[in-house]
């Protein structure tokens, strides 16, 4: 992991294109760049600023910079050899360094939060990795796929990796996937582009944030305005006659993606890509919902607190009129009685309740009563 410089020789990812991102260097002086890949590996003392969405993942170019970063990283197999079984497998040790290289080219708001998210992603780029090599380069038999070790791959690496695959437990796991393939969820059109970043994509141009039924609908449709598949026609009207049934305070969970696909999958959330896991995703909308009662709750206090004040005010002149005597004054009595009964009925009611007359109590003619009343007693 020492040469920083000089891109891994099969980073094909990094073959062309230009990111628009933002650039900082030691002194902490932020520029806007267009910088490619290859360019990233011989940057010294400068590292790329990574956006991140509300739910931690990255986007806009710089997001699109780092994960095509990270498939030319994973072609460092002395830093990422391909003979473990099982990213899990990989060493600490492995990871931190290659953590370590990453935040030399990438600079992060929250390093210790974000990189749970990138040495995850940099696994499953590995993985797909050696996916590649293995439809590529094998053989009929172990001997021959032996012979045919791809030249970058060291020796000891490529045995041990060849052996795996012709285990039994390996062909399991390849009849699994295929098995799985079959059952694949409709393929989407975004190519390489995250589905974070199309999301960030679409907020940027409508200034709201898509849902999941958007999202599906969106990553399935090409250029053209065409669906990529017939099946991914059907699934978009289906989505969009349960979108227009939806009622305020519909459960997120059970939106009209669960309504179309069923019950989520666990540790991931469909239509919204890497990262968020359904726990996660969905309780947030709960933290907004519960953040949206407090307000109302403090709007409803600071509503009684008012209508307190209120008759604070009023008892106050009841307070000051001159020698209020009921006994004495039958008729101011029965006056005074039917001006608090107004004042009450109207203290009563803190959710501003509509009277027949499809006004809302009014307390000031409460309190005009009540000062009319003091006033003839």
């Amino acid at each position: 992991m020492e040469n920083l410089v000089a891109p891994p020789p099969l980073g094909p990812e990094l073959a062309s294109g230009k990111w628009k991102v933002h650039v900082r260097d030691l002194h902490g002086n932020i520029t806007e760049e267009n910088v490619s890949g290859k360019q990233l590996w011989s940057m010294q003392n400068r590292r790329v600023i990574v956006d991140f969405n509300r739910k931690g993942q990255p986007i806009k170019d710089s997001g699109g910079l780092l994960g095509s970063w990270l498939g030319s990283f994973n072609y460092d197999f002395n830093s990422l050899p391909i003979n473990y079984t099982d990213w899990r497998k990989v060493p600490h040790y492995r990871k931190d360094m290659a953590w370590q290289v990453i935040q030399r080219k990438f600079w992060f708001d929250d390093p210790i939060r974000r990189k749970k998210y990138v040495i995850s992603t940099l696994g499953n780029r590995c993985k797909d990795l050696k996916q590649r090599l293995w439809r590529r380069h094998r053989k009929n038999t172990l001997e021959e796929s032996l012979v045919a070790r791809p030249a970058l791959v060291p020796e000891d690496q490529w045995r041990d990796f060849v052996h795996d695959q012709f285990s039994d437990k390996a062909k399991k796991m390849r009849e699994r996937n295929i098995k799985s393939r079959s059952k694949l969820e409709i393929p989407h059109a975004l190519g390489k582009k995250s589905l974070a970043r199309k999301a960030h994509d679409i907020e940027e141009e409508t200034g709201i944030e898509p849902s999941r039924a958007e999202m599906f609908i969106a990553s399935r449709t090409r250029i053209d305005g065409s669906m990529i598949c017939e099946e991914a026609t059907i699934c978009a009207e289906k989505l969009k006659e349960f979108m227009s049934q939806k009622l305020p305070g519909d459960m997120p969970s059970n939106d009209a993606v669960a309504q179309v696909f069923g019950p989520e999958h666990s540790g991931r959330v469909r239509c919204v890509g890497r990262g968020p896991t359904p726990s996660k995703y969905f309780s947030s909308f709960g933290s907004t919902t519960s953040n949206l009662e407090m307000v109302e709750m403090k709007s409803k206090m600071k509503i009684l607190e008012d209508k307190f004040d209120i008759v604070a005010s009023a008892l106050q002149v009841l307070i000051k009129s001159r020698d209020i005597r009921f006994q004495e004054n039958e008729n101011g009595g029965n006056k005074l009685a039917s001006a608090l009964e107004v004042l009450l009925e109207a203290c009563r009611d803190i959710q501003f309740h509509e009277n027949e007359n499809g006004g809302n109590i009014n307390l000031a003619t409460a309190i005009n009563m009540l000062h009319q009343v003091s006033s003839s007693i």
